[in-house]
């Protein structure tokens, strides 16, 4: 839509608006962060060991060593450094598996819930969606305290995934729509989501009951619902559903509040109807025509396998930093520290190398290492 990007230079195209806007809408990635990667510490094990007898319990034991171990105990008990999921219900031995499961369940439940709100924010708006799926969450969020065993826990949890990527996908979507295309590699790649997972590691420092973390951080996540009154919906949005007037308030609002003359959206409005017109003449469009030609499938799949490896590698080392050696707060605070300078270098490169140039360099320097994870932890074991 080029007449609304002429709208936007003439306003400016990153403005105080729009700087503000960006700034209000990712301060959901915070809390969003605590939903996402608080199974690192709820779902921690801190070890088990049987009252009177020297024993002890942990993930490296075999499953019938423990197993028989575990019979013979006449009273099991955690230590005591902090609660979890695997305290409050011993998953360990054969049930040991339990904590990882519910985890992947909750990533299934992202992937549902990214795929859903997509198709809802394109028909219901980007601002109403972001806030009604953001207050179920906390709700949501907030019931994990009570569940009273393991398999509740986990269908919480795979419902808090679901919203937690829906609103990460408006979260990603809305701040675009108000920025020309120089504008969105920044507004894409800057946010608070590692703030979310450096504060995530003071909050399980501070709160070591599992319960009361949970409740802690999604109570303390209500206060963003108050935003609904700052934050704009897309004018893109509403000008491609025919709500031109609303769209041109905000236009106006933005102008005002960069200091630039109104513009004049009459050209604008013009455009838009005529669009309207000759929509209703086209076919719908679906997730389907992604696929529908042999060029467009293989380029579908292979960014639709790029996001995967992307986030099953970024989630795997997060969710196994609980079972890194030295301090496990320290470690997670780290790993939210270390992504702050790697996003000002893909913004700094990005707009120079273009997309492709980019996630290529970055995903094999990615596989490179990861893959010398591998090659130092085998030489480990053959030292040892």
């Amino acid at each position: 839509m080029s007449e609304y990007e002429n709208i936007l230079q003439q306003i400016r195209p990153f403005g105080p608006f729009q700087v503000r806007l960006f700034v209000l809408v990712s301060f959901f990635e915070t809390p969003l962060a605590w939903a996402m990667l608080v199974p690192i510490f709820t779902a921690a094990n801190p070890g088990f060991f049987c009252s009177g007898i020297n024993l002890s319990f942990n993930s490296s034991l075999d499953d019938d060593v423990c197993e028989r171990n575990k019979t013979t105990c006449p009273s099991l008990s955690a230590n005591t450094e902090f609660t979890s999921i695997v305290t409050e219900w011993h998953l360990i031995c054969d049930l040991k598996y339990v904590g990882e499961l519910i985890t992947s369940l909750q990533m299934v439940g992202v992937g549902i819930g990214a795929f859903i709100t997509g198709q809802l924010a394109d028909i219901f708006g980007r601002k109403k969606i972001l806030f009604a799926e953001y207050t179920l969450l906390i709700i949501f969020w907030f019931s994990t305290a009570f569940a009273e065993s393991w398999q509740v826990y986990a269908a919480l949890r795979v419902i808090v995934g679901a919203l937690v990527g829906g609103c990460l996908v408006v979260n990603f979507v809305l701040p675009l729509e108000f920025v020309t295309p120089r504008w969105r590699t920044f507004c894409g790649c800057i946010g608070f989501w590692a703030v979310g997972l450096m504060t995530l590691a003071l909050w399980a420092y501070f709160i070591r009951d599992w319960r009361k973390l949970n409740i802690a951080m999604s109570c303390s996540s209500i206060v963003l619902l108050a935003l609904w009154w700052l934050i704009d919906e897309s004018p893109r949005w509403l000008l491609i559903k025919g709500h031109f007037k609303e769209a041109e308030r905000i236009i106006i609002k933005a102008a005002h509040f960069n200091k630039r003359p109104v513009p004049n959206c009459d050209g604008l409005c013009q455009f838009v109807k005529k669009e309207q017109f000759l929509r209703e003449d086209r076919k719908k469009y679906s997730y389907y025509h992604l696929f529908s030609s042999f060029r467009l499938a293989i380029g579908t799949s292979i960014c639709m396998f790029g996001w995967f490896v992307s986030s099953a590698v970024y989630y795997g080392h997060n969710f196994n930093s609980k079972n890194l050696a030295g301090n496990r707060y320290l470690n997670v605070f780290l790993s939210g520290i270390v992504e702050i300078p790697a996003l000002l270098l893909v913004v700094l490169i990005n707009n120079r190398l273009g997309r492709r140039y980019t996630s290529a360099l970055f995903m094999l320097i990615s596989g490179l290492a990861s893959f010398s994870i591998l090659i130092v932890d085998l030489s480990s074991q053959c030292y040892s």
